[in-house]
């Protein structure tokens, strides 16, 4: 999702091969986000997104193509379905962007003794595109294993591999083997003005902010994704540090690298303020309320029209 730090010897084969799986179908439900928002995927490449389609000028529904990812080009699909016209009779209609197609069609059509009738395409034609996205995805049980996989690797990142692989992670370390969200390290999404309002966001933006309280004996990961949907991570329970360590990663997925922002507060407030009862954990309303605003900037900015609907 346009991450580009690395962990050296950070993940075995065991572990790269059973959180494949999960990321794979986390990437598939992103697909259109990492389309929309310009986000390379892990093979460095902005994924075409499938698209409903309407050609201005011309009453066809059920129209489907691409949005191709790195030039934004719609491009329609060919289309042959059976319809009943308007007196009555079944037709087959096709609907081609090359006239290979349509005469390869009209060819076959005219050997079965059909009558064929060639309808004029507007010239040129102006293709619109458009697709819904919903955020059930963000409650998942895969997706929550990436993010308590994502909080681990920066602590491996930040703190070393030899700290990720103490007993002191070793619930967060369960990411991999869990079948069940009970048995998953506590890896729950949440909403919290404070925390959302700490630092300028964009959809754009991924990041890990992270507290190890030496006194709590306690540790606590924020990982955010496309800017503004939050996870609190309960990275450890058991923390045997002898100093507090706090740390934050923020990444610029478009441009694939670090960046560093004015932050209003440090991690050891932001994680207080995420614990504090102004919180809303599992609310699916409010997630959507608090990405929405961002994601809706970067489309007003992108020229990208966007209107929200409630399920």
């Amino acid at each position: 999702m346009g991450g580009k730090l690395k962990v050296p010897d950070g993940s075995c084969k065991q572990c790269n091969g059973a959180f494949a799986k999960f990321e794979a179908k986390l990437e598939a439900n992103t697909t259109l986000l990492l389309n929309m928002f310009g986000i390379r995927n892990r093979d460095g490449v902005i994924p075409n997104a499938r698209v409903a389609i309407g050609i201005c000028g011309f009453d066809e529904e059920g129209l489907s193509g691409l949005r191709i990812g790195d030039s934004g080009e719609i491009k329609l699909s060919e289309r042959v379905v059976n319809v009943v016209d308007t007196d009555g009779k079944p037709r087959r209609r096709g609907i081609f962007t090359k006239n290979a197609s349509a005469e390869k069609f009209i060819a076959k059509s005219k050997a079965r003794g059909e009558q064929v009738t060639e309808l004029p395409a507007p010239e040129p034609p102006t293709l619109e595109a458009s697709f819904k996205f919903s955020l059930p995805f963000c409650l998942g049980f895969e997706t929550r294993k990436v993010v308590a996989k994502i909080a681990l690797a920066a602590i491996a990142y930040e703190l070393g591999i030899s700290v990720a692989l103490s007993p002191d992670f070793d619930r967060l370390r369960t990411a991999r083997t869990a079948s069940t969200v009970r048995e998953l390290c506590p890896v729950g999404f949440f909403c919290n003005e404070d925390f959302i309002g700490s630092y300028a966001r964009t959809v754009q933006q991924h990041s890990v902010m992270c507290y190890l309280s030496a006194g709590r004996k306690e540790g606590w990961a924020l990982v955010t994704l496309f800017g503004a949907l939050t996870y609190l991570v309960e990275a450890t329970d058991s923390y045997t540090g002898r100093e507090s360590k706090s740390f934050s990663i923020f990444c610029d997925a478009a441009k694939q690298e670090r960046f560093y922002p004015v932050v209003l507060a440090d991690e050891q407030s932001l994680v207080a303020k995420v614990l504090s009862k102004a919180t809303k954990f599992e609310d699916r309303a409010a997630i959507d309320a608090q990405w929405y605003p961002i994601m809706a900037a970067y489309c007003a900015q992108a020229g990208i029209p966007v209107s929200r609907s409630q399920a």
